[in-house]
């Protein structure tokens, strides 16, 4: 089926691009990708940009879709609460986004302000403006926890122009989806609000449940959102954002495999061998009801103020969430020693965080040959989490965390001549960390702990762009990039320096990039390509134990190269053909050979062999190729009506899931595509949308833990959803 579909799109699309004679033009892509308003070609780095009909034609309705959409990027929900995901990119990844104490080599940022809490950060793209994503480190202008790249979601801001738009859904699974945003001038010119709301209920699960009988995967969302946007005068402007997000849904639900144990104190299953398979079929969690939950809420506030005088922009970034989070799963997925039904280690976590955040950024030019800006930023996150097992009766940790982050930044553009241009920026990094954790219950040892520490590094960037001319431009940089170190959190009990008292190391990166960007043949099509080879000293990578834990190590050094590529083709007016292609490689130069002190037990210091030893040739979570291909066509009607529908298929190589390489997920194949018939100016349409609309069976992760629990985390089978829409 893969080989087929792999041929037959690009087939389909070169017999559009053929049939028609009709003249088109890419359309250009305004970011703020280096802080400052830019064309996306003369940006001298690796980014991906979509407006609102490209985020709508591809389907990234989630934080979670963005990654079959973006070379060398992969993002997906596992374990915790069904609104976590894991990110992953170049080779740095987090694969514990439950954890308070968690984050992520990718920075994720909500209109300019990071936000920090992985467990909650997969939510609905509702209102989206643009997407833009930055790959690899962006050490001088981003810097907090963007070691490998930034995820920019860029809400839409009101001002003179009025709308009113509202979408509603009807799915499979008894899902529901209604949207809907007004906004427009209160006072014109002057001041414009908007407000924008989202509900979505899924009420049946496409899990199923052969113990009890019951579904999984049930969900229902909320959000809401407000902007008022004051531009009354002509050197200030101002943006006051409120929101809000109330999340349920049945949490995590892994589906268990056989084996799952020992036959000695030193014997291993190999849980990809030919005889772990479902226990209870593909998509089926044996838990009992109940078992399994997660529930967030979450709301903020953001205040944007920007003065302009003279040739300087000064600009502050205030930020303020709150985020109460809730999760809790099965380790073991119900099928503890091939019995269906079965419970494991039933884990339940309660956690909150408050992050404040403040970033000041002064913008300026000297004549017409430097681009300039400065910077200073601030970020508190104050949070509480505690974890029990079994209800408290195995442990249960309480758990208390601080940081405070404190960077100075500055970078200049010098324009040499009229082509030839050089980049350079420094920025310290500062991050003070304070630990509390205490545990009760039976398997409780040690503690309680109170632990702080603090890393302060300088990361620089130094690039040389030339443009070959109007629609070319080719770069060369060297940016560094860090990640503060951090804390062990779900000891299971284990308070030692085994865990919460063993803390890990800031992780560092080289990078070296080069990369050309071209719009040819009269801007039809686009080309952006990037080489990149990342060195990573103390790389920071979840090593999951046999004890069930999942602590955090600096497992060595380690080199990631790889090319990326994106395509995009308007050969004919109303014909959109896109592609994009990531292959990487990874190299282990310097390697710690066991896993972080007492995580494996004494039978390690009897046999050092996988799975105690680190292995040395695949990072986690990181595929060799990715890539997706697709299009997009509007076929105009009489009466000024318009057909339009689109394709695409999406690919990714196998890759291990954990850091000893003791899960390998398949390389898997996913086709989407839409359909749908409306106003030509989109005023009005009916939409149907498809996800996986040729029913694969695929996994994306999983969790394996010697003797006690091997499952597996599946991609949803086909999706479907009748959309109608109406904006104005």
């Amino acid at each position: 089926m893969s080989q087929r579909l792999s041929i037959a799109v690009p087939v389909a699309i070169a017999v559009l691009a053929t049939s028609f004679p009709a003249r088109a033009a890419v359309e250009e892509i305004v970011v703020t990708a280096q802080r400052r308003e830019q064309n996306l070609q003369e940006v001298p780095l690796a980014v991906s940009a979509f407006d609102i009909s490209q985020i709508e034609n591809r389907q990234i309705d989630m934080v979670k879709d963005i990654g079959q959409n973006i070379p060398n990027l992969q993002t997906y929900t596992v374990t915790a609460g069904a609104q976590a995901i894991q990110l992953h990119s170049r080779g740095a990844s987090v694969q514990n986004p439950g954890f308070n104490v968690s984050e992520s080599p990718v920075g994720i940022y909500l209109d300019d302000v990071y936000f920090g809490r992985l467990a909650s950060v997969n939510l609905d793209l509702s209102d989206v403006e643009r997407l833009e994503v930055l790959r690899g480190p962006q050490g001088t202008l981003y810097g907090r926890n963007t070691i490998a790249g930034a995820v920019k979601i860029i809400t839409r801001t009101p001002g003179d122009d009025r709308w009113a738009n509202l979408s509603v859904g009807l799915g499979n699974y008894e899902t529901s989806k209604f949207t809907g945003s007004v906004g427009g001038p209160i006072e014109e010119g002057a001041l414009a609000g908007s407000i924008s709301m989202l509900y979505e209920n899924r009420s049946e699960g496409w899990q199923n449940n052969p113990v009890t009988g019951n579904d999984a995967g049930e969900y229902r969302n909320k959000a809401a959102r407000t902007k008022l946007h004051w531009y009354g005068t002509e050197n200030f402007d101002a943006v006051v954002t409120a929101w809000a997000a109330d999340v349920r849904n049945d949490g995590y639900n892994g589906v268990p495999y056989t084996p799952f144990q020992n036959t000695g104190p030193n014997a291993i299953y190999d849980p990809a061998s030919p005889d772990s398979v479902p226990l209870g079929g593909f998509y089926a969690n044996l838990d009992p009801d109940g078992v399994n939950y997660g529930a967030s809420d979450q709301n903020g506030a953001n205040l944007a103020l920007s003065f302009r005088f003279g040739s300087m922009t000064l600009k502050s970034i205030t930020g303020y969430a709150n985020v109460d989070d809730e999760f809790g799963f099965d380790l073991a997925g119900g099928g503890v020693g091939d019995v269906p039904g079965t419970t494991g280690l039933l884990v339940a976590s309660d956690s909150n965080l408050d992050q404040l955040s403040q970033e000041f950024q002064l913008l300026g030019e000297l004549g017409n040959s430097v681009d300039w800006q400065l910077g200073f930023y601030y970020l508190n996150e104050d949070g509480s989490q505690s974890y029990t097992g079994a209800g408290g009766f195995l442990f249960d940790e309480e758990t208390d965390s601080e940081t405070s982050s404190y960077a100075v930044y500055g970078e200049g553009t010098w324009q040499l001549t009229e082509a030839l241009s050089v980049t350079g920026g420094l920025r310290w990094t500062r991050d003070d960390k304070d630990y509390q954790i205490s545990c009760t219950g039976i398997l409780c040892q040690g503690g309680p702990a109170d632990l702080n520490e603090d890393w302060e590094e300088v990361t620089g960037k130094l690039g040389v762009n030339y443009q070959l001319n109007d629609s070319q431009l080719v770069y060369l940089s060297f940016t560094q990039g860090y990640q503060s170190g951090g804390f062990q959190s779900l000891c299971f009990g284990d308070l030692t320096t085994g865990c919460a008292g063993s803390p890990f190391d800031p992780q560092t990166v080289d990078s070296i990039e080069t990369g050309w960007k071209a719009d040819l043949f009269d801007n039809r099509l686009r080309i952006n390509a990037a080489a990149f080879y990342a060195m990573y000293d103390d790389i920071q990578q979840v090593v999951t134990n046999n004890a069930g834990g999942f602590p955090t190590a600096n497992i060595g050094d380690v080199d990631v190269y790889g090319l990326e590529l994106e395509v995009l083709w308007a050969p004919i007016e109303g014909l959109n053909v896109y592609a994009n292609l990531g292959v990487q490689e990874s190299d282990f130069g310097t390697v710690d050979p066991l896993s972080p002190p007492g995580g494996l037990g004494d039978s390690c210091a009897v046999d050092p062999t996988p799975p105690c030893a680190v292995p040395t040739d695949e990072l986690a979570s990181n595929p060799k190729w990715q890539g997706k291909v697709g299009f997009d066509y509007s076929i105009p009607l009489d009466n000024s009506l318009a057909f339009f529908y689109g394709l695409d298929v999406f690919h990714s190589d196998n890759y291990y899931n954990d850091a000893r390489n003791l899960i390998e997920i398949d390389s898997f194949t996913r086709l989407n595509g839409f359909i749908g018939f409306g106003a030509d100016d989109r005023k009005w349409q009916v939409v149907l949308t498809g996800k996986n609309i040729t029913d694969e069976e695929d996994n994306v992760s999983g969790l394996f833990t010697n003797g006690f629990t091997n499952i597996r985390t599946p991609l949803p089978p086909a999706e479907y959803m009748l959309n109608f829409k109406v904006n104005y």
